[in-house]
């Protein structure tokens, strides 16, 4: 029984997470194991999510701990992500070399999932926002690859909120 056959999987810490202060918890925990790379999408960011002070230190840690490292995030509703998370805007100014805020593009408006992803292993997904569950796996490489891809696709015709801002959306 050393020898696992080729049909069975290793296993994954998934699992599903029903509470708020669990969601935060674990999602504050995955930005703190990042070690190059965050990607979140969310039509609203939730403030009690991701403007906490937690998160913000994690966010600004990760950006001083290498160079290279990014974090990315878009957004559907720009101006409430503005509006309700004066920390996390306030570090994409502040270290806007290390994380950025895109506006998603028209034709992605009406999504319903919010996701994060750190270094294509660990994630968090809702699939709905309007249902409080989310499936998360701190090292799970197959889907947090595929989520990530589905973030590149939406970063690739988002618009820089930063360049928003100073048209005056």
């Amino acid at each position: 029984m050393n020898n696992p056959s080729a049909d069975e999987k290793p296993d994954t810490q998934r699992r599903v997470i029903r509470g708020r202060e669990d969601v935060g918890n674990f999602l504050a925990g995955l930005v703190e194991s990042a070690a190059r790379e965050i990607v979140i999408f969310a039509p609203q960011l939730d403030s009690a999510l991701y403007n906490t002070a937690r998160v913000s230190r994690a966010l600004a840690s990760f950006a001083a701990r290498h160079r290279h490292n990014l974090a990315r995030i878009v957004v559907e509703d720009s101006e409430q992500a503005i509006r309700d998370n004066d920390r996390l805007t306030g570090l994409c100014r502040r270290l806007s070399d290390f994380i950025h805020m895109h506006r998603v593009a028209e034709e992605h408006i009406g999504r319903r999932e919010m996701f994060i992803v750190v270094d294509h292993s660990g994630y968090l997904l809702q699939e709905d926002v309007a249902k409080p569950d989310c499936i998360a796996d701190p090292c799970d490489r197959r889907q947090a690859t595929q989520l990530a891809r589905r973030f590149n696709e939406l970063w690739d015709r988002s618009e820089s909120i930063v360049m928003l801002r100073s048209a005056g959306l």
